[in-house]
């Protein structure tokens, strides 16, 4: 499994990295607004009033890159020029909106429009101001021609560990930024809503239904991405200070990794896919260096969600190889999800996830509900069986035949030997009784089983006139086994083999090979037929369907003749092994442990 996750997580990464990178040189451009992050500044350290005035010469300034503004260095001033066109009547660009993790003071052509916190040139004499502030100019301010911004910062508080920070700001409509940052957040907003349900309801599902692993991830995804999209929208919905953007940034980031690892566990435990260890190795790997290649954790959370999207894509892969029901659904959600996360990052993650992951999680659920659909038919032919076996085993020992003949030797022996007479009621009683208390039950201790399987022998000697034992070696004690399971075979022995000397023994022995563990019945007699070979009657039959409803799967029986009599072999393993093997099987292969049941 862990070649293909590799070589999905390779080829799409790749696409993300180029597609990152050509979204960070691509800001979106909308009629009346455009983003300015990578043009040049004049920059210069200290702190004069002066250099607010539109005609100050700053040409002796340092001139600096948008994101090289520096962090923790006390107060400081940044300016640069912007040319107004002709300006439209209807939607005037009277706009300036600022994303930035620093406290300023805005001027336009000298003038002070407005502060956002209050500057310092010390931590304690410095107000965070908001990451996001919208600013509007006075239409006197707007004619057409060079403007000269400057902007006097101080950025104390933030809790980034770079040195530097990046000053990204628009010009536009003030009006139509003013509702843009509403309607950004609606997105959002639907999502949180729809994934605290989901996180509610797979929650729910998951105590209810006896505590499935697949359910219980999906709960937990569905709530990780209630929570990151929850902060993701917050920043639309309340103007917070650009001391909470770090730790702001640092929750999302932590929330997209734990949807990277949750995501592609649920498809591992749903579709039962093996090698769980190494695919997760791989994947921390790949996580930990998606957090060590970059400071930026926009970018980080880019990476781990496609991380973590490509690997359960990988994984719904290889579960469509193993044709797993549910699979092809899954991996073609995902598939619509990641070529939507390759074709544009920033939106996946902020203002489009509800649209973006969708495919990926209805694809998600199709599986989840094929699969509960298939589990629910699957457990009422499991009552309407376990009922069929109650009656079937019922039946089988209140047979009339089985009733007529041994009240028939009652009658017979009751003048001659009461006292044997008697002791066949109480054997018959005793077995009968036996047998109501385990026919509705699912599985037994095996020492009860073992003391129906003697009563029943006592009860078949003293009606043939013939000595039967049964002797057990092996048991520790916890074996369970389905109700009348070596009683079955017992009296298929008694049936089809003649005594042997007046006797008819029985020897059970019982072998642990974990995570196996093995029955072999013994009878010895004198067999009826030469051939050697054994049909599914019905008791055999009886006994396969036991083993069907209890061990679904991981049960195998082989009967065979030896020179004592007739052998039946019992193997039944484990729920983990059964996992194992099964995951392990390609397509035609045979099953293991369920191997060909020979009667």
């Amino acid at each position: 499994m862990v070649r293909p996750v590799i070589l999905t997580l390779l080829l799409a990464l790749a696409a993300l990295g180029r597609a990152f990178a050509q979204e960070e040189l691509r800001w979106p451009e909308p009629q009346v607004v455009k983003w300015w992050s990578f043009q040049s500044f004049r920059f210069q350290p200290g702190d004069d009033a002066r250099w607010a005035e539109p005609d100050f010469d700053d040409s002796s300034w340092r001139q600096i890159a948008a994101r090289d503004l520096p962090s923790r260095a006390g107060i400081y001033w940044v300016r640069w020029r912007m040319t107004q066109e002709n300006a439209p009547l209807v939607r005037p660009r009277d706009g300036l909106i600022f994303r930035v993790v620093a406290s300023y003071d805005l001027y336009w052509d000298g003038r002070l429009i407005g502060r956002n916190g209050r500057v310092g040139a010390t931590r304690e004499a410095e107000v965070p101001g908001n990451v996001d502030a919208l600013f509007q100019i006075p239409v006197e301010l707007l004619a057409p021609g060079e403007h000269v911004v400057a902007l006097r910062m101080s950025s104390l508080h933030t809790g980034f560990s770079a040195p530097t920070y990046s000053l990204n700001f628009a010009w536009g409509n003030f009006r139509a930024m003013l509702v843009n940052g509403s309607r950004t957040a609606i997105l959002s907003v639907m999502a949180v809503g729809a994934s605290l349900v989901g996180a509610v309801v797979f929650g729910l599902m998951w105590l209810l239904a006896g505590g499935r692993r697949s359910v219980l991830w999906f709960s937990l995804l569905f709530l990780c991405v209630a929570l990151m999209q929850g902060l993701q929208a917050w920043r639309w919905l309340y103007e917070y200070p650009y001391h909470w953007h770090y730790p702001r940034l640092l929750a999302i980031t932590a929330l997209t990794t734990a949807m990277a690892v949750l995501l592609p566990a649920f498809v591992i435990a749903h579709f039962n896919v093996g090698r769980v260890r190494s695919f997760f190795f791989v994947h921390a790997v790949f996580l930990a260096i998606a957090w060590a290649i970059t400071p930026i954790y926009n970018l980080i959370s880019a990476l781990v969600c496609g991380i973590g999207f490509c690997s359960a894509l990988g994984v719904s892969i290889r579960a469509v190889w193993l044709r797993r029901r549910g699979a092809m659904v899954a991996g073609a959600g995902l598939l619509v999800s990641v070529v939507a996360l390759i074709a544009a990052p920033r939106d996946f993650l902020e203002n489009a996830f509800f649209l973006s992951g969708g495919p990926a999680v209805v694809g998600l659920l199709a599986a989840l509900v094929l699969q509960l659909r298939d589990e629910r038919r699957d457990a009422q032919r499991a009552v309407l069986s376990a009922a069929r076996l109650e009656l079937e085993l019922l039946k089988k020992n209140i047979q009339p035949h089985f009733l007529l003949n041994t009240l028939a030797t009652i009658m017979e022996v009751i003048e001659r030997e009461p006292k044997t007479a008697v002791t066949m009621i109480e054997a018959l009683a005793d077995e009968f009784r036996l047998l109501a208390g385990v026919s509705g039950e699912k599985l037994i201790p095996l020492a009860r089983e073992v003391e129906l399987c003697r009563a029943h022998l006592a009860v078949m000697s003293l009606r043939k006139g013939v000595q039967g034992t049964l002797d057990v070696r092996g048991a520790e004690g916890g074996e369970s086994v389905p109700p009348a399971l070596f009683h079955t075979l017992i009296e298929n022995g008694l049936t089809h083999l003649l005594p042997s000397r007046g006797r008819i023994d029985f020897a059970l022995d019982v072998s642990h090979f974990p995570p196996l563990t093995r029955y072999v019945l013994l009878a010895r007699g004198e067999k009826q037929t030469a051939n050697g070979e054994a049909h599914d009657g019905t008791g055999l039959r009886y006994v396969k369907a036991r083993l069907e409803e209890s061990f679904t799967g991981r049960w195998t029986v082989a009967a065979r003749a030896v020179p004592e009599g007739w052998e039946t072999m019992i193997e039944i393993a484990s729920e983990a092994a059964a996992r194992s093997a099964d995951a392990s099987v390609r397509p035609g292969a045979a099953r293991v442990p369920r191997l060909e049941h020979l009667a």
